[in-house]
Order: C-alpha cells, then structure tokens, then sequence
C-alpha cells in the first residue's frame, strides 16, 4: 500500500474541491470532530456552519480528529487537514510527518472573496486575518507557499503527491 501524506491547509485553498476529485485525497473537516451539532443547524451547509456561535464544543477534540487524520494516512490516504497551530503542536509532539500548504499574506484579500463566494457567514470571514496570523506556521522547511490565484491542486502536482 502507498504512504499515505498529512497535508495541512488554510481555508479556502481548493482542500474540498481536489477531495472531490481524486479517489486518495481526504478533506478532513475538522468541524465535524471538533463540534457537535445541534439539530437546527445539522441541514445546512458545512461552509454555512463555519463560524456560528452556537456549535457546541466536543471534548474530545483536538485528539479525535488527530487520531482520524492518522489513521486514514496509514491506509494511505492523503489527507488534507485544517491548518490550525494546536494541531500542528500535536503533530509535532507525535513526531508525525506532514507538510503545509499556506497562503502568502498578500493572498489574504483573495481568500476572503473565495470565503465569500463558497457561503461562509460572515462571522468566519472576519476572522480570517486574526486566524491566519495565530496558525502561521513555525516551521518553515515544512511550508510549501501558495501565490495569487494558486490552489493546493496545482501545488500538490508540482510536487508529485497527487497525479491527474
């Protein structure tokens, strides 16, 4: 079986759009292990619930979804995960093997117009410069920088860990 990639990402980076297209890629959304949901809010859109208040915390978050990511990559998935620093600190702390794909900071106003089309509310689209400032990634020789009008696909090519 292939060793299967930890690959970490900021929002609104094309994560879910090449999830939907190559059978091996993973968009882990981290929502789904970091909330509950309650049934108001269970039937709209995932990009519609990032950001609302009334998300209910689970407990066993950061370690059910760190736990997910790796077990998916021992089945030799690539795994596209949500860029956040306390889960980049557990990686770090399990010795885990991963790369980040993160936007350059002259990218940030192109990131929100994506946030902006694909439906987040606007609560989560003005947090974007606070949480991309808080998940700057620490170590550098594990960056891979995305440019203007770039998206992790073509990235994720260049690099030979996805092929068309």
């Amino acid at each position: 079986m292939n060793k299967g990639n930890l690959i970490g990402g900021f929002k609104a980076i094309g994560k879910t759009t090449i999830a939907d297209k190559y059978e091996n890629v993973i968009d882990l959304e981290s929502s789904d292990y970091e909330y509950y949901f309650s049934d108001n809010i269970k039937n709209i859109s995932k990009e519609e619930r990032k950001g609302r208040t009334d998300r209910i915390k689970n407990p066993e978050y950061p370690m059910n979804y760190i736990n997910a990511m790796i077990k998916l990559k021992n089945e030799g998935k690539i795994v596209l995960f949500a860029c956040k620093k306390e889960i980049i600190d557990i990686l770090n702390e399990l010795n885990e093997e991963y790369l980040i794909v993160y936007p350059k900071e002259e990218m940030l106003d192109e990131i929100i117009e994506r946030c902006k089309k694909r439906g987040n509310i606007e609560e989560f689209i003005n947090k974007i410069r606070k949480v991309y400032e808080r998940d700057y990634p620490q170590d550098e020789e594990k960056v891979i920088w995305l440019n203007y009008n770039q998206f992790i696909e073509e990235i994720l090519l260049e690099k030979g860990i996805i092929r068309k």
